[in-house]
Order: structure tokens, then C-alpha cells, then sequence
């Protein structure tokens, strides 16, 4: 199987990485929803508890077989307007073309975990026990963090690209 490439230095979206890859992609959205931060929430974020949120889970699929869920918070202030339907297209072509924000950076952490039953449930693993996660803070350019997603991808189908610079002492 060829690997879907993705950059974890760079900020890309689903449909930009799914077209510079050359594959077919959908979105279904699995979960929408307005929610404040809890504790666990918060841990598991970078948000502070009662910050206003909006839950958006996703499963993309690439070439017809559903490789990622995507779990989704987004700082509810931070995009007005938000719904399900925009969530089935592009979150970011909607950030940055209708409410012109700039997004500045992200903060990335790469794990490998045993695939959950909700896992299970909205992936099509095909026996795989295990998922590659991918962690984002991402921040706009006023140094907010906007969204913090975990992105539970299928590990057959994917590749993670960096370029690694030595820095001089």
C-alpha cells in the first residue's frame, strides 16, 4: 500500500495534504457539539477549565477506506460560525477565508497507542491494534492556541516527513 506523506514541520489541512498526495478523500462528520472544559479536558489540551469549546470529530477517508479520526477542540470565541456542515469541508478554508484568521504555528507530539473500541468503531483497521496519534496545538497569529486536535491515524497508510536542521552551538 502506498503511504499517504504527511509534514509534521509544516501546517497543512486534510484536503491540501489528501490533493499534494494524489488521493481521493471525504470527510464524515461524527460529532459536533458546544462543550466546556473540564479537568480532564483541560489536561488533555492545554485549555483552561470553563473555557468555552467546540467538539468536532471526523473521519477522513482516503481512497475509500476511513485511515483517520480525527478529535477535534476549538476555542469557541475564537471561530464564530462553526458548524457541521463547514466541518465536512474544510475547517481551515473556512478559518482563514471567512474569518481571515492567520494561522501562525503548531505545537506536535507523535505517539503510538493501542487502538480503542471507538477506534474500532469509526476506523477501518482491518486487524491493526495500534494507531499513530498525532497531537496539534495550533496557535493563530495573535499566539492564541485555536484548536487543539488528536488526529488517530491507520499506521499502514501513513508516512510522517520532517527536515531536521543542526542547529550550530
Amino acid at each position: 500500500t502506498e503511504r499517504a506523506s504527511f509534514t509534521v514541520g509544516g501546517i497543512e489541512s486534510f484536503a491540501e495534504t489528501s490533493a499534494r498526495n494524489h488521493l481521493s478523500s471525504t470527510t464524515e462528520v461524527a460529532a459536533f457539539e458546544h462543550v466546556v472544559a473540564d479537568d480532564r479536558i483541560a489536561r488533555s489540551t492545554g485549555y483552561a477549565p470553563g473555557d468555552a469549546l467546540v467538539y468536532v470529530e471526523r473521519v477522513r477517508r482516503l481512497n475509500g477506506v476511513a485511515a483517520i479520526l480525527d478529535r477535534s477542540y476549538f476555542l469557541a470565541e475564537q471561530v464564530p460560525g462553526l458548524s457541521a456542515e463547514i466541518a465536512g469541508k474544510s475547517i481551515y478554508q473556512f478559518l482563514e477565508h471567512e474569518l481571515g484568521c492567520i494561522v501562525a504555528m503548531g505545537k506536535r507530539a507523535i505517539t503510538v497507542e493501542r487502538v480503542t473500541m471507538h477506534d474500532q468503531e469509526l476506523l477501518d483497521l482491518d486487524g491493526i491494534d495500534y494507531v499513530a496519534v498525532m497531537t496539534t496545538q495550533a496557535f493563530n497569529a495573535q499566539g492564541i492556541m485555536f484548536e487543539c486536535t488528536q488526529s488517530r491515524h491507520r499506521p499502514d497508510m501513513f508516512c510522517f516527513r520532517d527536515t531536521a536542521v543542526r542547529s550550530t552551538v
